[in-house]
């Protein structure tokens, strides 16, 4: 069959339009940020799509020659480039309203366990909106919602939950007796694949989740074990200690930094983060496996090690590098401003050159150490930090070369600031 993806740049989204492919159907891939999209799946036929933006005359063209409609698109929580109700409602209604339009014979609708007004989130309010629109289309609909999906290409929530395995010696969660039933995504795809097929079920919503009940507690220990990390004592941190974290996700959400650790994330945590799967079973012939069985059939490689251990070490290493180029121009026109015109003056430098030099040269070092903090095409960035390193070493080299041998080593210290900036370049990729 011909099948429309939307959101196949996503978690879910790229499995399940690399498995559709992979079983023999024609897979339209639509997502932002497409051409990033088709250098990693280039056997898709990849369609640039909006969901804050679009509507119905935007996707009837997309539409064209499809059979099946898959909507993962997604967002936790209103952002920088993010708005939950116009994604989860509006963007989604438009879609759904062309599918009508276009004659698309199916729909499957991916959403998500706890998708409920008593849940508290703005996240659960709009999904089930957007549940509630496409079941009043006149449509061959389905909604699907999974539980916790694991899988080895982790992102947001699991990629957080492997990333607290990655800390030594303890491992803070909140809570700690929040039960999943945690789904491989070799499960979910396969569960997709079979529910897209003529006479599959329809007008109807099933969660999607595994025969294992698992707490979250041990999800994190069966996890460390997998990493070959062994055990390890859980802090199960109080909500209130907690909150603090979650509200500065918020906040970062704004400055155009994703993050799982966001206010909606904690109150879908504590409402319903199980689901219950005796529908989808009893209608289907799903023997999806546990979430241990699933780990001892998917064996854990150095790549799962280094992305655990560097799911927060990455980020402080960032804002490090961040505050020390934001502090070192903030200094040189404050408190260290004397000293920094002696040094221009013992280089060679008059004193009518000595401001703009001094200006020019802090006022660059507080733009990148801002853009860094801020997560502003950090690849590029880090690229420039390295190459002014490199001038700011020739220039002293040639005017104060007796700098090499300083004791405090002011030229020599800056070459780990330049393999810290080589390795956030190289590990820049989020998903």
């Amino acid at each position: 069959m011909r099948v429309l993806i939307a959101g196949a740049s996503g978690f879910i989204g790229s499995h399940i339009a690399t498995h559709l492919h992979a079983v023999g159907h024609e897979v339209r891939a639509a997502a932002r940020g497409v051409e990033a999209a088709r250098k990693r799946a280039p056997q898709l036929d990849w369609v640039g799509c909006d969901f804050r933006r679009d509507t119905i005359d935007d996707w009837l063209p997309r539409l064209t020659d499809i059979d099946v409609v898959i909507n993962c698109v997604g967002v936790l929580q209103d952002g920088l480039g993010d708005s939950s109700r116009k994604v989860h409602v509006d963007g989604a209604m438009a879609l759904f309203k062309a599918c009508e339009q276009a004659g698309v014979g199916r729909v499957l609708h991916i959403s998500a366990v706890g998708v409920d007004t008593a849940a508290g989130s703005d996240y659960a309010r709009d999904k089930l909106a957007g549940e509630a629109a496409l079941a009043a289309c006149d449509l061959d609909w389905l909604i699907l919602r999974p539980s916790l999906v694991v899988a080895r290409n982790v992102y947001g929530g699991t990629a957080l939950v492997r990333s607290l395995c990655g800390i030594p010696f303890v491992t803070p969660v909140v809570g700690g007796e929040q039960v999943f039933r945690p789904i491989g995504m070799d499960d979910l795809c396969e569960a997709v694949a079979g529910l897209i097929e003529p006479g599959a079920p329809a007008r109807t919503s099933f969660d999607l989740a595994g025969p294992e009940r698992v707490s979250l507690a041990d999800t994190v220990r069966g996890y460390r074990r997998w990493l070959g990390f062994g055990d390890s004592r859980i802090w199960a941190v109080p909500r209130w200690l907690a909150r603090p974290a979650f509200l500065f996700g918020d906040w970062l959400g704004w400055m155009g930094v994703r993050t799982s650790m966001r206010t909606n994330a904690l109150k879908q945590l504590d409402f319903d983060v199980e689901g219950d799967p005796t529908d989808w079973l009893a209608a289907t012939v799903a023997k999806p496996r546990g979430f241990h069985d699933w780990l001892a059939a998917n064996p854990a490689g150095l790549q799962d090690r280094w992305h655990a251990r560097l799911g927060l070490a990455r980020p402080l290493a960032r804002w490090v590098l961040g505050l020390y180029w934001l502090l070192t121009g903030v200094l040189a026109l404050t408190v260290a401003r004397d000293h920094a015109y002696s040094v221009l003056a013992a280089g060679g430098f008059s004193e009518a050159v000595q401001p703009p030099v001094l200006w020019f040269g802090s006022l660059f070092d507080i733009a990148l150490g801002l853009g860094m903090l801020a997560k502003w095409r950090v690849r590029w960035l880090a690229t420039i930090m390295i190459l002014g390193t490199f001038a700011y070493i020739f220039t002293l080299s040639m005017t104060l070369p007796g700098l090499w041998a300083d004791a405090l080593g002011p030229i020599l210290k800056v070459f780990p600031m330049m393999a810290l900036a080589l390795m956030i370049a190289a590990t820049e990729d989020e998903r």
